[in-house]
């Protein structure tokens, strides 16, 4: 738990985003690999949409548009750093000294948001955003934030050197560093379905349009015939799945909004990610040619699904047509539609295959020796993954070594055979997702890399005062020690003297539920404030701060304090 606090600001990054080798329309020519020529798309310059809307592009992961009113500005999207966003204002200052009226978030991501702090006054700064958004901040602190830190880290390659980093598929770099600071501003007011905004000569016009996350919104400003669609559109295959880790993105939910978009007849569209397209023409084709890529992808999977096909068997099955393939709007430089496939497979049956010899899978140690048992000698294998390094059939050998490290996890030659192979594949991805977590993992088997979510960012005590205590909670049962508490049936109640709010949390065998009310039966009741509970649920208090802290009755315990300390143990490795 505690460590596990300790990476949420990094987390918060990442709640922003497996190729098959001879998968068209993703894998190219070894000497192609990671597109060079995409990076122009983040050619650093504010662009001057149409009269008074511009947008940087280039200065974060994400862009930030600007609209000039008669007597104001508004703000969509904000980039994802303090650090981004200063440089980025300071030439929309160029061109207005305007103050900001309004702020307005597309979803939750954070580098849409981290930057909001520049430019936000509390004064007169208001920001809207569609209401979804809420639960989702809430939720960032919770449930499997260490993994997909790990992950992440791997698909935006960000242990790798900087010359490595050609661009991240959406944009040019990830603006995360040591030295990044993160100003999210929570939203004030909020919508459900549509909202209409009057802001001096200019209509605004908020929808939601759920696609890439659930609390998605278009600003069309009919005026200017101007839509901006957050992550709803960029130059790339729509992100259907993303490698490090998402919820099921519902295809069809992304292509009845785009078809809502579409209704607009805009002549300017301003995506979150990549370039601006102008002409009523161009952005209509683009908008088709997206929602029908998508649609295409969704349909012929479900077809071969119903057919009885396995997720791999149906990877080899859809391919999109010329037309579609050739479209620079669809080229899958921000994911692989080989992971969208299996991510659809996933959300609508689960992850059984349908091949029975899937339901019960050998483990990895046990498929292994029986390869070693056919085979008779272990170097045979060993030999067979080295000649298949050898003769290009990099996939092969990734298998075969894996084959080898489940007999020897600490098999350097196995690592070395995986490494080499995993490193030859990455020249062959033109996903920048697919490309980084290949180059990561080679870099982690030579042990150049190390990919560990204790080397993220600590928390700070400001980080912690801007997170709700809902989120703080919520992280208890995923982080519950199951053996240290396998015999462990006791319910603890948490109540604060700066808060009416009290929370109960049961134990019982291995699980931790929480809930969000007083139990008076209690064997064990905590008082003390929030944000000294938060300090020691985030582990910026040691052993010894809080045993200060409980002599001095900073945290006043009604039964046992040693029970308490036993407690926060449960929660520990």
């Amino acid at each position: 738990m505690i460590s596990n606090l300790k990476i949420i600001l990094l987390s918060l990054f990442f709640l922003i985003s497996c190729s098959d080798q001879n998968q068209s329309n993703e894998t190219l020519d070894s000497d192609q690999g990671l597109s060079q020529e995409h990076s122009y798309e983040f050619r650093k310059e504010v662009i001057e949409v149409t009269d008074d809307i511009y947008v940087g592009v280039g200065y974060g992961l994400a862009n930030s548009i600007m609209i000039e009113t008669e007597k104001n500005l508004i703000i969509v999207d904000t980039l994802g750093s303090v650090e981004t966003a200063t440089e980025l204002i300071k030439d929309f200052r160029k061109i207005s000294e305007k103050p900001i009226i309004a702020i307005i978030y597309t979803h939750n991501h954070l580098d849409h948001l981290g930057g909001a702090k520049v430019f936000f006054d509390e004064e007169y700064t208001e920001i809207y955003a569609q209401e979804n958004i809420i639960n989702n901040l809430d939720n960032i602190a919770t449930t499997i934030r260490p993994i997909i830190f790990e992950r992440s880290s791997r698909q935006f390659g960000i242990p790798l050197p900087e010359e490595e980093i050609v661009h991240q598929g959406i944009g040019g770099f990830l603006e995360i560093n040591d030295q990044s600071t993160f100003g999210l501003v929570r939203p004030n007011i909020l919508f459900d379905d549509q909202m209409t905004l009057k802001i001096d000569d200019l209509t605004l016009m908020l929808a939601h349009v759920p696609g890439e996350t659930d609390d998605h919104l278009y600003v069309w400003i009919p005026e200017k015939k101007v839509v901006m669609v957050g992550d709803n559109f960029y130059r790339s295959f729509a992100n259907l799945y993303a490698i490090r880790g998402t919820k099921f993105r519902n295809p069809m939910e992304w292509v009845h909004s785009l078809d809502k978009i579409r209704l607009l007849n805009a002549e300017h569209l301003v995506p979150s990610h990549s370039r601006p397209i102008s002409g009523e023409e161009n952005v209509s084709k683009a908008l088709t040619d997206y929602r029908d890529g998508i649609q295409f992808v969704h349909d012929q999977t479900i077809r071969y699904i119903n057919k009885g096909l396995t997720p791999n068997e149906i990877v080899q099955k859809v391919k999109l047509p010329n037309h579609l393939a050739e479209s620079p709007y669809l080229q899958p430089f921000y994911g692989s539609i080989s992971s969208y496939i299996r991510s659809i497979f996933s959300g609508y049956i689960g992850w059984f295959s349908g091949n029975i010899s899937d339901l019960h899978p050998l483990s990895a140690t046990e498929r292994a020796q029986k390869f070693v048992n056919i085979a008779r000698k272990q170097t045979k294998i060993s030999d067979e993954a080295e000649s298949a390094l050898t003769n290009g059939e990099y996939q092969w050998a990734l298998e075969l070594a894996d084959i080898l490290l489940a007999l020897d996890p600490d098999s350097t030659n196995a690592k070395n055979i995986k490494a080499n192979a995993a490193e030859k594949l990455s020249q062959y991805q033109l996903a920048s997702n697919d490309y980084y977590f290949y180059r990561t993992v080679a870099g982690e088997l030579r042990n150049e890399i190390n990919v560990d979510p204790s080397t993220a960012n600590s928390v700070t005590p400001e980080q912690l005062e801007a997170t709700p205590m809902d989120a703080i909670m919520n992280i208890l049962p995923v982080n519950l020690n199951s053996e240290k508490s396998e015999e462990i049936i006791k319910t603890y109640q948490f109540s604060f003297t700066d808060s009416e709010e009290n929370y109960s949390v049961y134990v019982r065998r291995g699980v931790a539920q929480i809930s969000k009310y007083p139990e008076p039966n209690a064997e064990i009741k905590v008082i003390t404030d929030q944000q000294t509970l938060k300090e020691v649920f985030g582990g910026l208090k040691n052993l010894s701060a809080i045993s200060l802290l409980l002599a001095n009755n900073t945290i006043n315990v009604e039964g046992s304090k040693l029970e308490f300390l036993q407690f926060l143990d449960l929660f520990t490795d």
